[in-house]
């Protein structure tokens, strides 16, 4: 009786939380939060000394359920807390959501894709799957290497596909945080060369 419950508390919680930060994602269009760099920045700014773990979490949600363009929060977080600590803040959170993502994708299959994906990017999602183990592999690290590449979708391919978790974790502990610092630097050049007079 107690496994057959604790399957059943399993089973819901990563439900409850997608349903979570789906209203958080909505209630963030409706305040005009995810509107641009610098409401998003007042919004974290709000929080003070856990202003921190505001932006950890809210990366980790930018991986389940995309808010923001990729790159603009991490651009955040390099403004608000300083290029280096904002960049290591927004690897942890990041990495954080790649393993939810990995272990939702392995739980609910392609119905938690369906979900998250629209149609043209769904599209793009089932035609990755039908890569073989080392092929996902080396998608991985291409769209981890090259700045801007869908990394969000090869992590979710990887849940679904035969690459085990051991390997998913070593890929992304070499190759994530150059995907963050390079798509972070950039915007915080362009933004540095174009937005600031």
């Amino acid at each position: 009786m107690g496994k057959k419950i604790l399957k059943r508390i399993i089973y819901v919680l990563p439900i409850i939380g997608v349903i979570c930060f789906t209203g958080l994602v909505i209630y963030g269009y409706y305040k005009g939060i995810f509107h641009s760099v610098q409401s998003l920045h007042d919004f974290i700014n709000q929080f003070g000394e856990y202003a921190i773990l505001i932006f950890i979490f809210l990366q980790m949600l930018q991986v389940i359920v995309p808010i923001l363009p990729g790159g603009i929060s991490t651009l955040v977080g390099m403004l608000m807390f300083g290029s280096i600590p904002g960049l290591i803040y927004s690897y942890i959170g990041l990495m954080i959501g790649d393993v939810i993502v990995y272990w939702l994708a392995r739980y609910y299959g392609k119905p938690f894709a369906q979900l998250i994906l629209s149609k043209k990017r769904y599209l793009k999602f089932e035609k990755m799957l039908d890569r073989p183990e080392k092929g996902i592999k080396k998608l991985m690290i291409v769209t981890l290497l090259v700045p801007f590449a869908p990394d969000d979708l090869t992590c979710l391919v990887a849940g679904l596909a035969e690459l085990p978790f051991k390997e998913y974790m070593k890929v992304l502990f070499i190759f994530k945080f150059w995907s963050v610092g390079t798509y972070g630097y950039a915007l915080l050049f362009l933004f540095n060369r174009f937005l600031i007079s």
